[in-house]
């Protein structure tokens, strides 16, 4: 109780941007769930009405193996897609904001249906050779909060470890786990999820407070805020 802790600094977040020829508009999704022949008649008419009513646009993306036919559905396409993802995101967030990769000493990421071994975490770790002695979490399984928890737990780590970087992964991929039946209740899943990542990186590197995007408060009431103006 009596370690200090620090203030906690947003430093930037990246989005990943598909490529054009992954576009799923709401005429493509209904062919591709068509051209399955998993569906019936009522069936297609229900997903048809949830895109109607979802606020969706015509320019969402959907993973490559699920615009094929027949849909490729295996882990290897998963893998595929995931990195796609994550590393498209990550590769901008380092651009954005000029960190080595070797600063980095806590990874966060979050898929809550796609679990693979080796681990999300781990391919992050591998592909940008981040240092061995890395804090890395694998968070699954916990649905759509995990997103704020996994940003939740990078900070609580960061309060207690002073000139750190943490970088926060969130993701989901429904390559394996399209629905291919009747039931309404699942084939709403089918309807709202589409692919794509988020990555944000945090600090709590004193040197950091003036570029950052918002600062956490030592405060436990206090949200992530706008920094001060530093002043020379």
């Amino acid at each position: 109780m009596r370690r200090p802790t620090h203030e906690v600094y947003l430093l930037d977040f990246a989005c990943y941007k598909p490529e054009p020829t992954l576009m799923c508009s709401s005429e493509t999704f209904m062919k591709s769930s068509e051209l399955t022949g998993s569906f019936s008649e009522e069936s297609l008419a229900f997903q048809k009405k949830i895109l109607e009513r979802s606020g969706y646009g015509e320019k969402t993306y959907a993973s490559k193996s699920l615009l094929e036919v027949p849909m490729n559905k295996n882990v290897e396409a998963a893998r595929n897609e995931a990195e796609m993802v994550m590393f498209g995101a990550i590769d901008e967030l380092l651009v954005k904001t000029g960190v080595n990769c070797k600063d980095i000493g806590i990874l966060v990421v979050n898929c809550s249906v796609f679990n693979p071994t080796p681990s999300l975490a781990a391919m992050v770790i591998n592909r940008y050779r981040l240092r061995g002695s890395i804090s890395s979490y694998n968070l699954g399984g916990m649905g759509c909060s995990a997103g704020l928890v996994a940003v939740d737990l990078a900070k609580r780590l960061l309060q207690v470890r002073n000139e750190s970087y943490a970088l926060v992964v969130s993701m989901e991929s429904m390559t394996l786990n399209w629905y291919g039946g009747n039931n309404r209740s699942m084939l709403i899943t089918n309807c709202l999820f589409r692919m794509g990542a988020a990555a944000v990186l945090l600090s709590s590197r004193s040197s950091d407070r003036c570029r950052s995007k918002r600062r956490h408060q030592k405060s436990w009431h206090c949200p992530l805020q706008r920094p001060s103006v530093c002043r020379r």
